[in-house]
């Protein structure tokens, strides 16, 4: 299958818009994760994680600006408000945080990394141009990223659902 120049034009101002919205709810969501644990063993690395995440949002907005997209409010804003939405479900707990809540962001956080971590490798071949922006540096950072979470989330489900020794 061909595209025209003006299809993929569109196509790519699509997708941008809509990674940005995804990103933007993603940030928001480390950003929540982190406070929720920043007490804990794991609060300084998820800080730290989250910061990573809100610098990849900006990355990717500065790109976008650097190519003439502008992000879409509308679908930032409502992504936002759905991320807010699913922070209201309980997880065995009414009164205080749940640790299965942590275990649920940590995997939602999981697949949000990975789909950052695709649409680097996607820009790597959407946009031929040069930019300041080191995609190749994005992407092992979402390595690092994958990896972290990958370590903290064993640990909590272990932590959580593993059968005691009889």
């Amino acid at each position: 299958m061909t595209t025209t120049t003006a299809e993929r034009e569109k196509f790519l101002r699509i997708y941008l818009e809509d990674h940005v919205a995804g990103a933007t709810a993603g940030s928001h969501r480390a950003a929540r994760l982190a406070e929720a644990e920043a007490g804990s063993a794991d609060g300084p690395v998820l800080a730290t994680f989250a910061t990573d995440v809100a610098t990849d949002l900006d990355a990717l907005v500065a790109l976008m600006e650097a190519i003439g997209i502008q992000p879409s409010k509308l679908k930032a804003g409502l992504a936002s408000v759905g991320e807010k939405l699913g922070t209201l479900k309980p997880n065995g707990r009414l009164a205080e945080r749940s640790p299965l809540s942590t275990i649920v962001e940590l995997e939602a956080m999981q697949m949000a990394v990975r789909g950052k971590r695709s649409l680097w490798e996607t820009l790597q071949v959407a946009i031929p141009v040069h930019t300041a922006i080191d995609v190749g540096g994005l992407i092992e950072r979402a390595d690092d990223q994958l990896e972290v979470l990958a370590r903290i989330h064993a640990a909590r489900v272990a932590a959580i659902f593993s059968t005691p020794p009889a």
